[in-house]
């Protein structure tokens, strides 16, 4: 049975790693490795639900195109592979526009930027909700959406009004906002918990966020809007969790690795999807955003997007 949904981008990501710096205007800079591999904030979401739950929990609703270069094929095998139900991600003729890609240098201390290029994902809208309407009525009652914002608004906006119509919990992660945008109707969205990371927090609510006051300032404003539950991430700082009834400070847990491995590309993504399993299972927010902070740390000792499994997990909980 058809628990959480993911509607969003599906993209390939084409990663520079061990760069030896994060490189400035015309500046020529060497890496170590080439990885071409799955990726979109949402896609990711999905297949790390997926390795974390019962087969057929999650599904994703997207669209991509038949690139010559067979782009499309890197994010979609690895969601069917990883038993995330792929029968709502449409699959269109190439006619010159491309597949979401994403170019990633990560230097050697896991730092990463990000230049996204969503191709066919601008055009994913209103009616590839309207066609995936009987997931909604799967999950309807008890469901979750997680929802991340590397979409069009209109689009986010739509599918959260299916949620609430459903009566499906919308777990947002607000990765993929635009600055110069006005998000004040999606956050009137009917929206259970809020995921921003420390900047996102800051482009939405106004307030700088760096430590448990400030974010517990910011997660005011959010609340305002009638948001119950507000997750602020920041980085190795943990993350703060307000709720109606409680304020916390999250650190990251030690990390007993032996990797040497160091990437921050996904951890956000990891973390989502972490919350987004446990609610889906137990419904404890705590417990879910706790265990999400451990999950987002072990996936930095991955390299690129390699979802978590449930066995790697279980020594930390």
């Amino acid at each position: 049975m058809i628990k959480i949904i993911v509607p969003g981008g599906l993209n390939a990501d084409i990663v520079a790693s061990g760069v030896t710096k994060l490189a400035s205007r015309g500046e020529l800079v060497v890496g170590e490795e080439l990885r071409i591999g799955p990726g979109g904030k949402s896609r990711n979401v999905a297949q790390m639900i997926a390795a974390l739950t019962s087969p057929n929990t999650v599904a994703m609703i997207g669209k991509t195109v038949k690139d010559p270069f067979g782009l499309w094929k890197i994010p979609l095998n690895a969601l069917v592979e990883s038993g995330v139900d792929t029968a709502y991600i449409k699959i269109l003729e190439f006619t010159g526009i491309f597949p979401g890609v994403a170019l990633i240098p990560v230097d050697k201390e896991g730092n990463n930027q990000i230049y996204l290029l969503p191709g066919i994902n601008r055009e994913f809208g209103k009616q590839d909700i309207d066609n995936a309407l009987p997931l909604f009525e799967e999950a309807k009652g008890s469901g979750i959406l997680a929802l991340s914002l590397e979409l069009p608004l209109d689009t986010a906006l739509y599918v959260l009004d299916k949620a609430k119509e459903f009566n499906i919990e919308a777990v947002v992660d607000p990765g993929g906002i635009d600055p110069d945008k006005d998000y004040k109707e999606l956050l009137q969205k009917n929206i259970f918990l809020l995921k921003p990371n420390e900047q996102e927090a800051e482009i939405l609510s106004g307030v700088k966020v760096s430590d448990l006051e400030s974010a517990k300032e910011a997660a005011k404003h959010l609340m305002a809007f009638g948001i119950p539950n507000i997750l602020i991430t920041a980085g190795v700082k943990g993350a703060y969790l307000i709720t109606s009834s409680n304020a916390e400070h999250i650190p990251i847990p030690e990390i007993k690795s032996t990797s040497t491995e160091k990437d921050e590309t996904g951890c956000g993504d990891q973390t989502m999807a972490t919350i987004c399993a446990l609610m889906s299972e137990r419904g404890d927010i705590s417990e879910a955003a706790k265990v999400g902070i451990i999950s987002g740390t072990l996936q930095f000792h991955k390299p690129g997007i390699i979802p978590l499994t449930r066995e790697e997990l279980e020594p930390y909980l």
